[in-house]
C-alpha cells in the first residue's frame, strides 16, 4: 500500500502529448529495505530512507550524468532535446515502509561490495504508487556495499517495435517491457556510473545485452570472443562496423578471448570499459564503443516512438 509520507519528484515531464502510461520514463527510488546478504531472506532498513538530501543529491546526478551535463562530459548521445525533453524522469522516496521482501530493491553481495537490484520486486512496488517504468534505479546508502550493477530489460516480445537487424538477424526494439531493466546505485556514486549502469538496464536481454567491457566477458551486443580478432566486429542494420583491435590504450590483457567494437573516441576506454583509466585522467571524456551508441540511440528512440 501507499504511503502518506511518499514524495514524488517529477525532474522531466517528457513528452507531454502522450499520455504518461505512454511516455518513457526513468524512475529513481530510494530504496526502503536491503537483503543483507543478497538472496538470504533477511531484511534491514536502508538509510537512504532517513536521508532525502542525499538522496535528492543522487537524484540530480543521475539526471545529469544520463543527459551530459557533467563537466568535461563528451558522451552526449541522449542530450539531443529530440530526446532529452521527451524522457519522463521521475523520482520516489517513501520513508518509514517495513523492511520487508516487497519492499526490497537491492541486495548486498556475500562475497563482494556490489549492490545487486532485485529486479523481480521493481514493478510491483512501483505499481503501488501508481508508476511504471522503462529503466529505474534503486539508490542506497548501504554502510558497507558501495559498487553499482545492473540487469537487462525483459522485453515484451509479444506486442510490437522496431525491427532492426544484427549481424543478419531479425531483432526487435520493443516497445514495452515485461521486466524494466533495473539499476542498484550507491548515493555517492559519481562520474560516469550512472550512464554506464544505464547502456546495461536500457539493452535487452532478448534483442541485445550491452555487457562490461573490463572483463573478459561472455559474448553480448558490443564484445565478441575468439583469437584473431576479426577485422570486421559485425553489421548493424547493414552498416558494416570494424573491430577494436588493440582496446584503445589499455590493450587486451594476455589471454582474453573477448574483443570489442570500434570506438568513437580512439584513444580512451569507451563507456562499458573503465573509464576511470581515462590516459588523461578525466573518466568524463571517455564515449561509447560505435555499436553501443547506435543500438542504445536506436532503441530509446524506438520506445519514445510508441
Amino acid at each position: 500500500m501507499a504511503s502518506s509520507n511518499e514524495v514524488t519528484r517529477t525532474i522531466r515531464e517528457g513528452d507531454a502529448g502522450k499520455e504518461v502510461s505512454k511516455r518513457f520514463t526513468i524512475c529513481i527510488i530510494a530504496n526502503p529495505a536491503l537483503e543483507a546478504p543478497w538472496n538470504s531472506g533477511a531484511f534491514i532498513t536502508d538509510p537512504i530512507t532517513g536521508d532525502q538530501a542525499a538522496f535528492d543529491a543522487c537524484v540530480q546526478y543521475i539526471d545529469t550524468s544520463l543527459f551530459g551535463g557533467l563537466p568535461n562530459q563528451s558522451e552526449q548521445a541522449f542530450a539531443d532535446p529530440s530526446i532529452s525533453q521527451r524522457v519522463r524522469v521521475v523520482s520516489l522516496f517513501v520513508p518509514g515502509l517495513p523492511a520487508q521482501d516487497s519492499n526490497s530493491l537491492v541486495g548486498q553481495d556475500d562475497v563482494s561490495n556490489l549492490l545487486i537490484a532485485r529486479r523481480s520486486a521493481f514493478s510491483a512496488f512501483l505499481a503501488q504508487f501508481g508508476l511504471g517504468a522503462d529503466v529505474a534505479y534503486a539508490v542506497s546508502k548501504s554502510a558497507s556495499h558501495t559498487r553499482a550493477s545492473a540487469w537487462f530489460t525483459s522485453d515484451d516480445t509479444s506486442r510490437s517495435g522496431v525491427n532492426f537487424t544484427l549481424d543478419g538477424v531479425a531483432r526487435v526494439h520493443c516497445y514495452y517491457n515485461l521486466t524494466p531493466g533495473t539499476v542498484a546505485l550507491h548515493c555517492t556514486a559519481y562520474s560516469l556510473t550512472a550512464l554506464h549502469e544505464f547502456g546495461h538496464a536500457l539493452s535487452s536481454y532478448e534483442n541485445g545485452m550491452v555487457v562490461d567491457l573490463y572483463v573478459d566477458s561472455n559474448p553480448g551486443l558490443n564484445c565478441k570472443r575468439g583469437r584473431p580478432i576479426a577485422a570486421s566486429f559485425g553489421t548493424y542494420n547493414q552498416s558494416v562496423l570494424l573491430s577494436d583491435m588493440t582496446r584503445d590504450r589499455l590493450g587486451y590483457p594476455s589471454g582474453w578471448q573477448s574483443y570489442h567494437c570500434e570506438l568513437n573516441a580512439p584513444s580512451l576506454p569507451a563507456v562499458m570499459d573503465d573509464y576511470w583509466l581515462a590516459p588523461d585522467g578525466v573518466p568524463e571524456h571517455c564515449e561509447h564503443d560505435a555499436i553501443t551508441r547506435r543500438f542504445l540511440l536506436d532503441r530509446i528512440l524506438a520506445k519514445l516512438a510508441r
